[in-house]
């Protein structure tokens, strides 16, 4: 029987059914609490396995489960960074927390799309934006490899006399690497292109204009010997900073010369690109091209569970097939820091509320003036963030400031006070006192962690 979704337990769930469900047959007597069948849906097939024999398996019990054991096969991970640039200075700390969560995962090297650095300037900055961005890739554990975006390499301004020909190409090339290449890793090929070489008249790099955003002779032949380098391969994966795909402003040459030479390659498994700042996903004649946001770029963040986010993709490639996962960047936990002593200090820090004197006295005809005084601890081994807010639903009160923000060192309190009035009788159905909403991070080692929001009200005595 196929598996049924009620209208129950679509209001139940707050799910919407556009279509039909699994077509896979499933009693539902095996899982009468499941309301979904989002788990059914695969992307690849189920994974190869082999019957345990006496070398791989072992126990001293008996039981008539056969375990199946996986292939023993050369898989590998490798990640994805999206774009740095196009956003403030300080979305180096956004890339330094993918590094942070990459160096958790351990993959086998990182692969980069483009926009490194913020550029669009002359030498001496792009210079110290390289180096700032090097120094923090330089804490990868594992090898990483760059891509060139038009940040790294557009020059301004344009009528500068100083401007070299091919803008910052050869600064690029001097410090990050070559425009494009090949590597090839546990039988696939890893291919590298250059998507702002410019108008080969003029030399105008413009990714809005499509006599810019053409594949040169020089690297159209690159790109087919490293193709034909890699036909052997399990995987070909290829990697450039604008989705020329999408068409538009890139014209056709993706489509006219350059998908079907890969389309003919036979083996090319996927593409990837970044500058749109948000993720999608576009597959076309067998061959995923696969768009990524940001890690630390200019972010709208409209809908971050469909893509508008700071996050990298975790690529599985196995000899036959190819898994992919995007993870929000930050949201990898480190298993080792979450000790017993780290626990029962993030514990007391969720339990403490703010210890809270008041003072409020007459002030006029129903007008009563006053402050609130909290001190706000840390008992920690670590520093703590906080934020502190006064609310109330009694919309005559008039609290000053609204809100406050802090930070604690271990073992020290800081003192806060807040200057309030009310402007109403206190003894009346409408009244509300307020509540002192207090919001921490405990800043361990490698991660920030977000306690539980903690709320403390503030006793007022009515008046007579």
């Amino acid at each position: 029987m196929k598996t049924i979704i009620v209208a129950q337990s679509l209001i139940w769930t707050g799910l919407v059914l556009l279509g039909s469900v699994s077509a896979q047959e499933k009693p539902m007597s095996e899982t009468p609490n499941l309301v979904h069948d989002r788990h059914m849906h695969h992307h690849n097939d189920h994974h190869a396995t082999q019957q345990p024999t006496e070398k791989r398996f072992f126990t001293t019990r008996s039981s008539n489960v056969v375990l199946p054991l996986p292939n023993e096969e050369d898989a590998f991970v490798f990640a994805v960074f999206g774009d740095r640039t196009g956003g403030p200075e300080e979305g180096v700390n956004v890339l330094a927390d993918a590094v942070r969560d990459v160096n958790l995962i351990e993959p086998d090297l990182v692969m980069t799309v483009g926009d490194l650095i913020n550029g669009y300037n002359g030498t001496e900055k792009w210079l110290a934006q390289m180096r700032e961005f090097k120094a923090i890739m330089k804490e990868l554990l594992c090898p990483w490899f760059p891509v060139a975006g038009n940040h790294d390499v557009y020059w301004r301004p344009l009528n500068d006399p100083e401007m070299p020909k091919g803008q910052h190409d050869e600064h690029y090339e001097m410090h990050f690497g070559p425009l494009w290449y090949s590597f090839q890793h546990k039988n696939c090929n890893f291919i590298v292109i250059y998507s702002d070489e410019g108008n080969p008249e003029t030399g105008e790099k413009n990714f809005q204009k499509a006599d810019a955003q053409k594949i040169s002779p020089e690297q159209f032949a690159f790109l087919k010997e490293a193709l034909e380098r890699g036909k052997g391969n399990d995987h070909q994966f290829l990697f450039l900073h604008h989705p020329r795909w999408l068409g538009g402003n890139y014209g056709n040459d993706w489509k006219e010369r350059v998908h079907p030479l890969l389309k003919q390659a036979g083996n090319v498994t996927a593409v990837f690109a970044g500058h749109i700042h948000y993720m999608r996903y576009d597959p076309q004649d067998g061959i995923e091209y696969v768009t990524l946001a940001t890690v630390g770029g200019g972010q709208s963040s409209k809908v971050p569970e469909a893509g508008y986010l700071h996050q990298y993709h975790l690529v599985t490639v196995r000899p036959k097939q190819v898994a992919m996962a995007a993870f929000p960047v930050g949201e990898a936990m480190d298993v080792r820091e979450i000790t017993a002593e780290l626990q029962q200090q993030a514990i007391k820090l969720a339990e403490q509320k703010p210890k809270v004197t008041t003072t409020l006295t007459p002030a006029g005809e129903d007008l009563h003036e006053g402050s609130i005084t909290t001190v706000i601890e840390n008992p920690t081994s670590h520093a703590i963030d906080f934020t502190l807010t006064p609310a109330s639903r009694d919309s005559r009160w008039s609290i000053s400031p609204n809100h406050t923000h802090g930070h604690v060192k271990p073992g020290e309190s800081q003192k806060i006070t807040f200057h309030v009035r009310y402007r109403g009788t206190m003894n009346d159905e409408a009244f509300h006192g307020i509540e002192l909403v207090l919001d921490q991070d405990f800043l361990a080692k490698t991660t920030r962690y977000a306690i539980p929001q903690v709320r403390a009200e503030v006793e007022f005595k009515k008046s007579e």
